[in-house]
């Protein structure tokens, strides 16, 4: 009896396999304006049928794609690439006097690193990046110029 069902259970582990083996491994960096990116979300969007992948910069810029499970890659196929920085929020700050509080207020503040990001490469539709999957190179580098 057990023997009746083995090829039927060997069909579906094989077939469990071979979505896994789909994927291929997709890691790199994003720049912007030669430096790296730290803090970044990354969105491979399909062109055509598919799913989506993810990932996220660390400190350094570097990222790996996942589409299921963390760091298992994503499937054949092109896509379209969505990056979109985080936003940080300023922790508010002590002062020991009200006029050192409106010194402050009235002191010229650097912009939000944020603002220079160029806004065509956080929407699907206005970015003019693709990545083809798998990748040819071994490493993905993404270049962006600021505004």
């Amino acid at each position: 009896m057990i023997s009746r069902f083995m090829p039927f259970a060997c069909g579906c582990l094989l077939l469990a396999g071979c979505n896994r083996s789909a994927l291929h491994s997709v890691e790199g960096v994003v720049l912007l304006d030669g430096q790296p990116l730290p803090s970044a979300s990354i969105q491979f969007i399909p062109q055509g049928t598919g799913q989506d992948a993810t990932g996220a910069t660390d400190d350094q810029g570097r990222f790996v794609m996942s589409t299921n499970d963390p760091r298992d890659g994503v499937a054949a196929g092109k896509y379209k690439v969505v990056i979109t920085p985080r936003q940080t929020a300023t922790p508010p700050q002590q002062f020991a006097s009200a006029d050192e509080a409106m010194r402050a207020a009235a002191a010229p503040r650097p912009m939000p690193a944020a603002s220079n990001f160029p806004q065509q490469y956080t929407r699907a539709d206005q970015t003019p990046l693709t990545q083809e999957v798998p990748v040819k190179e071994r490493k993905v580098t993404i270049e962006l110029k600021s505004n």
